[in-house]
């Protein structure tokens, strides 16, 4: 399975932000995975956590990783 993730899709919808990340398989599956805030950070930080919560990436921080 790949994940890609890119900041570059938190976008604003009507009052909250929305932060997006793609997973998909080597037998063409996908998945969508989005969080929701109040903030482009907020909204970033959420997604950050469900990500580790379903181990999809590293308990240390994406930001550190860049």
């Amino acid at each position: 399975m790949e994940l890609y993730i890119n900041n570059d899709w938190t976008e604003c919808y009507g009052n909250s932000y929305v932060a997006e990340t793609i997973a998909w398989s080597e037998n063409g599956n996908h998945a969508t995975i989005y969080a929701q805030g109040a903030t482009a950070e907020e909204a970033e930080a959420k997604l950050e956590g469900a990500l580790r919560e379903l181990k999809l990436i590293p308990q240390t921080s994406m930001k550190e990783d860049r």
